[in-house]
């Protein structure tokens, strides 16, 4: 029998190193950022997680228009339940809006954002550390802000982020998305739907470099906007240890309906 005992001390032991291993990954740092696309992971359970854009600046040209958009600390807060779940609240504390018209006069405009609310849940978990996972995405504005810096009414948004991690070096995103978008003028509501595309490479255990691409199709009632806007990505990460991270990135649009260039930099940390 001394042979049945070691097997049955090994599997114990295996199964107790799995366990853990499994455990490891569960409480891994769940960034959504950078880039277009949204992870398909979950905060851990009893975890919360901040992410921060500590500053972006978005430029919009057009017909001897030009607007230059700056955000500071623009953040979501995410917090597990459950293992399955995560609760999600969001604000913008500070945006700032300078308009400048075809006939030379300047519009400038400092103003707080709105607030999100938002639940997210796993539907498919990937086991071990490569395989597919999907989770859904539900969010909701909170008008607490005002134009050009909050969107004026509230509006709805469902997406679906689908992660796909090949290897310990390569995993693809998609997250298409389908929403009650505000129309530009703050005022009722319009359909936005579309989808974004990327592809994470791992430089190093700590550096992570990503290329996504995101197309919408946006209903304004407005001519003016209404479009399908497309974008390119590049972005890169660094986690200096286990629980943050910090991110720089740039957005270009690849077509008339979207915005010139957006450049953001931010920050990542689970407690």
């Amino acid at each position: 029998m001394r042979w049945f005992k070691e097997i049955l001390a090994c599997s114990v032991a295996c199964i107790a190193v799995g366990a853990e291993a499994e455990d490891s990954n569960a409480d891994r740092l769940c960034s959504e950022r950078p880039g277009l696309t949204t992870t398909a992971c979950i905060t851990a359970a009893g975890r919360l997680q901040t992410e921060t854009g500590l500053a972006s600046w978005t430029l919009e040209q057009g017909d001897g228009e030009r607007t230059d958009t700056f955000l500071i600390g623009d953040t979501s807060v995410r917090y597990g339940i459950g293992g399955k779940t995560e609760l999600r609240f969001g604000w913008t504390p500070y945006g700032f809006a300078r308009d400048r018209h075809a006939d030379g006069s300047v519009e400038r405009a400092g103003r707080i954002g709105d607030a999100t609310v938002g639940v997210k849940t796993s539907i498919i978990e990937r086991q071990g550390d490569t395989g597919l996972a999907m989770s859904a995405l539900a969010t909701a504005i909170l008008p607490i802000g005002r134009l050009p810096i909050g969107a004026g009414d509230w509006g709805v948004s469902f997406q679906l982020p689908v992660t796909y991690r090949t290897s310990d070096k390569i995993s693809l995103q998609a997250t298409p998305i389908v929403a009650a978008a505000v129309n530009d003028d703050g005022r009722g509501r319009h359909s936005l739907y579309g989808s974004a595309l990327e592809v994470e490479y791992s430089l190093s255990e700590a550096v992570k470099a990503d290329l996504s691409a995101q197309v919408t199709r946006d209903d304004d009632p407005d001519p003016q906007v209404r479009g399908t806007p497309a974008l390119g990505s590049v972005a890169v990460s660094w986690q200096p240890n286990r629980n943050m991270q910090l991110d720089l990135g740039t957005n270009v649009g690849l077509n008339k309906s979207a915005p010139d260039v957006a450049v953001y930099a931010g920050v990542s940390h689970q407690f």
